[in-house]
């Protein structure tokens, strides 16, 4: 399965604000060779914080940091590399110094390197090792990376066969801190009898928390329960509310399912299942502004 990049370089691992520090001040220090004032500096470039933005300038500044041993700067120079951004992109180099972090117990550093070793170029894919550091960062309280390893032993990956009761523990974690994506693939597995004693009510409950929470596979997966009536009472209207905001996302199961339960509805039904989807649909959560 294609996994879509969770990470960006906008002001990552760097809890000191260069909004107000004084440029002048850090090209000195940084100008002496000082590994904190290259990477304060580079995410200023980066992020044109007091200066012109130059990606390239970044990179070189995270760079001279990162050689010292400077894990913040290994960490933005490697997702640097991954994305090609100020560098020519290059996933080895990634790999290698978002490792140098990694080794340092960064967990982002370990969740980042795991996504590259795990998904990325297949030459460069090592899957043992990836499961390691997922773990690790897990551990650390990465939700991200024991999605990651609920995903890997749910699908199965090149010399780790399927392994639905070990998806589950390491879902089952994952939802717990409020992985919608986590909580959607657990309900699944208690839908599906797999890898844990099958419920059909834990799946609803499940299923319903992630599509409150902005998931479109939860929503479709709940409005399909509602039809069902499988985990809930059968609600046609309530299938219809939550089918519509997962059609109208594009979401495959809705869109395919949504019709059928149109031509099931009264006039009055559907008119209250529209003004239900749209009273859920105020209530989700506002998506995340991307940053560039």
């Amino acid at each position: 399965m294609k996994i879509v990049s969770i990470h960006s370089i906008i002001a990552v691992l760097g809890m000191a604000s260069v909004f107000a520090a004084d440029i002048s001040v850090l090209e000195k220090s940084a100008a002496k060779g000082n590994a904190e004032s290259e990477f304060l500096l580079g995410r200023a470039y980066l992020n044109g914080n007091g200066v012109v933005r130059d990606a390239t300038k970044a990179a070189d500044l995270f760079r001279q940091a990162a050689e010292q041993g400077n894990y913040k700067a290994q960490h933005n120079l490697g997702l640097m590399y991954s994305e090609g951004r100020g560098v020519k992109a290059d996933e080895k180099l990634a790999i290698q110094w978002l490792r140098k972090s990694a080794e340092q117990g960064i967990s982002r550093s370990q969740l980042a390197l795991a996504d590259l070793l795990a998904w990325g170029q297949t030459d460069l894919r090592n899957t043992k090792e990836a499961v390691t550091w997922y773990e690790k960062a897990s551990v650390q309280g990465e939700a991200r990376a024991a999605l990651r390893l609920g995903q890997i032993y749910f699908y199965g990956a090149e010399g780790l066969p399927k392994n639905e009761a070990e998806a589950a523990k390491w879902l089952r974690g994952a939802a717990s801190k409020g992985d919608v994506q986590a909580q959607n693939m657990l309900g699944v597995l208690y839908e599906r009898d797999l890898g844990v004693k099958g419920d059909e009510v834990k799946a609803a409950d499940l299923f319903e928390k992630a599509a409150r929470a902005g998931d479109v596979r939860a929503q479709a997966n709940i409005g399909r329960l509602y039809y069902e009536g499988k985990g809930v009472d059968q609600n046609l209207v309530k299938s219809y509310a939550w089918l519509k905001i997962s059609a109208d996302a594009n979401e495959a199961t809705a869109f395919n399912l949504l019709p059928g339960v149109e031509k099931l509805l009264s006039p009055e039904q559907l008119a209250e299942g529209k003004r239900l989807s749209q009273e859920y649909k105020a209530a989700l959560p506002p998506k995340p502004i991307k940053a560039e």
